[in-house]
């Protein structure tokens, strides 16, 4: 019996014979056995008396992994509770549940849970005849429709039964499918609009779909994109979390490379349990890679509001394994205002133009009906170099009807818009001031780069003043706690705090001097830089130290392959 609920049971997948082209369609990821137990065991699902009589459930189970460990952890529980193997089978069926939209992944989790379950299924059939035996609760359905429409019943490779879903389990586990949704179906929208914002995801459907799935005190437990921490189009989905669950831990995975083959993603463990509690406290950790999940690695214990930070009006969580980290989030949080806010008076935008919607409007050389087109490789940390690429770059737009209102006009902030935690700097921004200065009729800017400006002209705020910070050491340390991708978006800098009032035209100084100087003197400068703006946000020269030294760790340690 040991043999078929041993810890090392091995699942059959089927991922090697679908189309990769297939696979990014459906959200198809193997999901490492390590994250699998992690999950299993952070949801408090352990080999107890206390889960026999509990219901458990993969709404999106693929070959079996996450239903197979729960099954090996039910054996152990029915072993110790000394129930005879011949009742084993109709317990675990009723027990567990898993449904998947694709028939092969049906298929496979089925085979995958008949192997583990060979002997009490042998058994069951000894004492009642194969004629009672009952086929495994792996259903091929669409799990989010099924959700929405509130059938009674969906139809199955053996039978059609009915599976009430909504508060029906004590236990929610998977990996949920990662892919933008277009065309979202009305019913669909209908039943999920209090979580969606703009163009949903189907992994925060899930999230919705999981919670709405589980009992009160019901726990769930999901690997999923860092993404929804701070992005824009998650904010209603951490809102509906936060109404409906106590947020129990995350594991924030640094390492993008190597949790799922062939994909780079950032990703982390969220455990959930319906239902809000008094004093609610968060166990978070980051760790770097798979080896570092199977050992036991270094956690602390956060008050909610501590993770959840309200800015203007939007809930961003904040995910770091230092309680130091959190008292400096705090003080940069609660001392300045933001950067869109009324008394700073600016605001950052996505740059417009998608170069392959105006190809035909490019060109390599000025024309008389052309303006300068920015692109991301222009822009630097205090650097820019207009048409950096040369002429394997188009960097002139032709301005026409369709294209005269994208023109951007007047000096800005230009930011980069895709940056990785592997990278020195997160927020790499530099002001192209001869550009702006020399072309009045404007210019383009590309939608891989953010413009930051003020919002009225009588701003007195110095956009240099807004460069230095931004290009600090303080501010990279607070935006990679704040991110959750590498996506730096025009809403995350519109929330950055902005600490005015103090030492504001010493910081513009600095920054405007180091946009100009040679490489060589810029170190000296930009210490004296940080060392500033930590001040203007209260903090104390330790503080500067510890962010220095965590800035460096993380690099080091996101730097390998």
């Amino acid at each position: 019996m040991d043999e078929y609920h041993k810890k090392e049971f091995a699942i059959m997948d089927y991922l090697h014979i679908v189309s990769l082209e297939l696979r990014k369609q459906l959200g198809q990821y193997a999901t490492p056995i390590e994250i699998v137990r992690y999950i299993v065991k952070s949801v408090e699902y352990i080999p107890s008396k206390s889960i026999l009589q509990k219901r458990l459930i993969d709404p999106a189970c693929g070959s079996g992994a996450f239903l197979g460990e729960a099954c090996r952890v039910y054996l152990n529980a029915l072993k110790k509770a000394a129930i005879p193997i011949s009742e084993w089978y109709p317990m675990i069926i009723s027990a567990i549940c898993g449904i998947d939209i694709d028939p092969k992944a049906c298929f496979f989790a089925r085979l995958n849970l008949a192997m583990l379950l060979a002997p009490p299924i042998l058994e069951f059939i000894s004492k009642n005849t194969i004629a009672k035996l009952k086929p495994l609760p792996i259903h091929c359905a669409d799990t989010l429709h099924l959700l929405a429409s509130r059938r009674k019943s969906i139809p199955l490779f053996y039978d059609r039964i009915s599976i009430p879903l909504e508060d029906q389990f004590d236990f929610v586990v998977g990996n949920p499918p990662y892919y933008k949704i277009k065309n979202l179906e009305q019913n669909i929208k209908n039943t999920f609009t209090e979580s969606i914002y703009g163009h949903p995801n189907a992994y925060a459907l899930f999230i919705h779909a999981g919670i709405e799935m589980l009992r009160t005190h019901g726990r769930l437990g999901f690997i999923v994109p860092r993404s929804m921490l701070s992005g824009l189009y998650f904010k209603n989905l951490r809102e509906f979390i936060e109404k409906k669950t106590a947020i129990k831990e995350i594991v924030n995975i640094s390492d993008r490379k190597n949790i799922f083959d062939g994909v780079l993603h950032g990703t982390m463990i969220l455990s959930l349990k319906r239902g809000k509690q008094n004093d609610e406290k968060i166990n978070i950790s980051l760790v770097k890679t798979l080896e570092d999940i199977r050992d036991q690695h270094r956690a602390v214990i956060v008050d909610r509001n501590e993770v959840v930070q309200q800015l203007n009006g939007t809930t961003v969580w904040f995910v770091a394994d230092s309680l130091d980290v959190y008292n400096i989030l705090s003080k940069i949080i609660k001392g300045s205002p933001l950067l869109s806010g009324n008394q700073i008076n600016y605001r950052a935008k996505t740059g417009q133009i998608v170069w392959n919607r105006v190809k035909p409007l490019l060109s390599t050389q000025k024309e008389p009906d052309t303006l300068p087109l920015v692109w991301a490789t222009d822009v630097g940390k205090f650097s820019f170099s207009f048409n950096r690429m040369g002429i394997a770059r188009p960097c002139f737009l032709k301005s026409n009807s369709k294209t005269k209102q994208l023109i951007v006009k007047g000096l800005c902030i230009l930011v980069q818009r895709v940056t990785a935690d592997e990278q020195p700097s997160r927020i790499i921004a530099c002001i192209p001031e001869e550009l702006c200065k020399k072309e009045h009729d404007g210019y383009f800017v590309e939608n891989h780069l953010n413009i930051i400006q003020p919002t009225n002209e009588s701003n007195t705020i110095d956009l240099y003043f807004i460069l230095g910070i931004l290009n600090s050491d303080v501010v990279d340390f607070f935006f990679r706690t704040m991110n959750g991708n590498t996506q730096v978006s025009a809403t995350e800098l519109n929330l950055l705090p902005i600490p005015t009032g103090k030492s504001d035209d010493k910081i513009a100084e600095i920054a405007k001097e180091i946009q100009v100087v040679e490489e060589a003197k810029r170190k000296k400068l930009f210490t004296e830089l940080n060392v500033l703006v930590a001040k203007a946000y209260g903090l104390n020269m330790n503080e500067l130290r510890f962010i220095k030294n965590h800035l460096n760790e993380r690099k080091y340690d996101n730097s390998g392959d």
